[in-house]
């Protein structure tokens, strides 16, 4: 597997990571079947592991500490995410609080209490990397010119007492990462929906950022959060596209099919692709793609392990999404299920 230095974190982390969210109950999966992942992916050579607070509202969590201490001796990089902070597990579980208002992003005493929830969960005395989920969100109150804010103050103070060693930004707001990216106050971030076959707005601005102040990249979403056209070939779904006279979507119809082709010439599924199309990419550290069940993870790791596509292929693929704009991920995802429920 190849590894990659996290930018300023100083972690050697494994170019492809695992995603932590898609194998908590939230998607219907078992615990012994997240255990086995997770085991699989230590076992086998990745090393870092990017989870959060709400996912799975603290079972994601629960299950990568107990992993990690399965699998002692192992060195990993945890990245989790503090945000969301309205219902924590302990307060849906054992009702024994009452449910915070707003003033809980804002709050010391509410903060530090979510973090060391998750040093709990995560059963470490130390946070490798604790990211602000979705830092754009208006009750953080955060200055995106300056990087200042009320929570940002509070981890600052947790990195000093040694509760925290990096402190990163955890969203999909690409130009509002930059932003804050360039203020030199994180050390790592964690772009979702920054990149695809389709699409790479990582680039336009939150990429030239994090190069210039040593920043560490993460990617999330490569397979376009699981729009079933770029998991899977649907030459079909791309003909029901071409009704629609929309720009946007013509445009996507024109990449899907060369994309398609670009497969069809490697032999390649859409999944090997898009690992080998971003493992390209030396300033992305780490691809943290998700599994939720045992083989998207072997299989995932069987294409890292063929290494990037070739100059060639990478270059015809940067070429093809230059053709124009397309639907947000969002919009694809519904439009796939409007047209597959009238077909």
């Amino acid at each position: 597997m190849i590894e990659r230095i996290l930018g300023k974190t100083g972690f050697s982390v494994s170019a492809l990571g695992l995603g932590c969210y898609q194998f908590t109950s939230q998607f219907g999966v078992m615990p012994e079947a997240a255990n086995d992942i997770l085991d699989y992916a230590i076992g086998n050579g990745i090393n870092l592991f990017d989870t959060a607070q709400s996912y799975g509202f603290g079972e994601s969590e629960e299950l990568l500490g107990r992993a990690k201490v399965r699998n002692a001796g192992k060195q990993l990089a945890i990245s989790t995410k503090l945000g969301n902070l309205l219902k924590t597990t302990v307060e849906e579980v054992a009702k024994t609080t009452r449910e915070m208002d707003w003033d809980a992003y804002l709050d010391p005493a509410a903060i530090k209490r979510a973090v060391k929830h998750s040093m709990w969960l995560l059963r470490v005395d130390q946070l490798d990397i604790l990211m602000i989920h979705e830092y754009n969100w208006p009750m953080w109150k955060i200055n995106f010119e300056t990087g200042e804010g009320p929570v940002i103050s509070i981890l600052e103070e947790l990195k000093k007492e040694g509760l925290i060693a990096n402190i990163g930004l955890g969203g999909w707001d690409m130009h509002t990462a930059a932003q804050l990216v360039k203020t030199g106050k994180f050390d790592a971030v964690l772009a979702a929906g920054g990149m695809n076959l389709l699409e790479k707005p990582i680039y336009d601005e939150l990429i030239p950022a994090c190069l210039e102040q040593n920043t560490g990249v993460m990617l999330g979403g490569g397979f376009g959060q699981n729009t079933p056209f770029l998991i899977a070939q649907d030459k079909e779904f791309v003909e029901l596209l071409k009704r629609n006279p929309e720009e946007k979507i013509q445009n996507m119809v024109k990449k899907l099919n060369c994309i398609y082709e670009i497969a069809d010439e490697l032999e390649v599924s859409m999944p090997e692709l898009a690992i080998r199309y971003i493992l390209a990419h030396e300033e992305i550290h780490s691809h943290v793609a998700g599994a939720r069940e045992l083989a998207h993870i072997k299989n995932n790791m069987q294409s890292a392990e063929k290494g990037p596509l070739p100059k060639e292929y990478v270059d015809k693929i940067d070429q093809i999404q230059k053709v124009g704009k397309c639907p947000t991920t969002e919009e694809m995802r519904d439009l796939a299920k409007e047209l597959k429920s009238r077909s």
